[in-house]
């Protein structure tokens, strides 16, 4: 006999009852407090992989114990900056579900890190305080929209359009003015979130249909596209296919392939000149979209 002693390993314990309650859910929401609880003392000692997975899932309980853990992972340099901003996005998910008084000390916290010397911090924290009717932290987001660092600012746009105050559209609207390239793209992008201006998401996003600067049509196309609901602004969409960029111009018959056929008859004379299009992509999106009009081969 032996006096070899199996050495006693909490941590891989600990890791394998994570593994499991991350795949099998029904278990997970039967322990309740049980499973929550270990799943934060896992992420201390859990692979990159698992750690990601176990932040994703605290990022769905409406629990404010789970706040901290998740902000210590947001802060930690240690971590990958991928973990670092999907803990800030879970973060934001969870101070939005939670009760208003539960979220003071947090808050407090990421107003001061807004002033962090780290452009990773400052947008982290700003992705964090976008949760809905977060007022409080509305004139610091305003500010970081100037912020030197693009995504920064881009964090700070995220954040302004989750919080869900249609009031706030002016703000974005007035700095899609005055933005960077790179910013005026990501405001372009958020303004579907606010569905009360639809009317004047399709105003800006037609206006930007004629910007000199071909990656700002595009968006605006999607955008135009994504907000205009069933009613969708054919006349614009040919507008485009004589559009310099290519990207605009495939898009566009792209979006007038899913109109309804009977109104897009009328416009065969006006697609028809695709055909002949220097891009080969576009004349045969052109002959999808003349076979969905006229129903096969005669549209060609």
């Amino acid at each position: 006999m032996t006096d070899t002693v199996i050495p006693f390993n909490p941590h891989g314990r600990l890791v394998a009852k994570a593994r499991n309650y991350l795949s099998a859910l029904d278990q997970l929401i039967l322990d309740g407090d049980l499973a929550i609880s270990l799943l934060i003392k896992a992420v201390d000692v859990s692979d990159p992989d698992l750690k990601l997975k176990i932040v994703l899932m605290l990022g769905t309980v409406a629990d404010s114990k789970v706040i901290w853990p998740l902000y210590r992972v947001m802060t930690d340099t240690a971590q990958s900056e991928a973990l670092r901003h999907a803990a800030a996005v879970q973060l934001s998910m969870v101070a939005g579900s939670v009760q208003a008084d539960q979220t003071d000390a947090l808050a407090d916290s990421l107003m001061a890190d807004l002033g962090h010397a780290d452009p990773v911090v400052r947008a982290n924290a700003a992705l964090a305080l976008g949760w809905e009717c977060n007022q409080r932290a509305v004139p610091a987001l305003i500010d970081l929209m100037c912020d030197q660092d693009v995504e920064v600012q881009q964090a700070a746009v995220s954040a302004l359009s989750n919080i869900r105050d249609e009031r706030l559209f002016a703000s974005l609207a007035d700095r899609l003015m005055r933005g960077s390239k790179e910013q005026q793209r990501c405001i372009l992008y958020h303004l579907c979130c606010f569905s009360s201006k639809q009317q004047e998401v399709v105003r800006i996003c037609t206006s930007y249909l004629s910007h000199k600067d071909a990656d700002l049509r595009y968006d605006a196309l999607i955008v135009l596209d994504a907000v205009s609901g069933a009613e969708k602004p054919l006349t614009l969409y040919l507008q485009c296919l004589k559009d310099s960029d290519t990207r605009i111009r495939e898009q566009a018959l792209v979006f007038l392939a899913v109109a309804d056929e009977s109104c897009l008859r009328s416009l065969t004379p006006r697609i028809r000149p695709m055909l002949q299009d220097p891009s080969p992509n576009i004349r045969q999106a052109a002959i999808r979209l003349l076979h969905h009009i006229c129903d096969g081969l005669a549209a060609v």
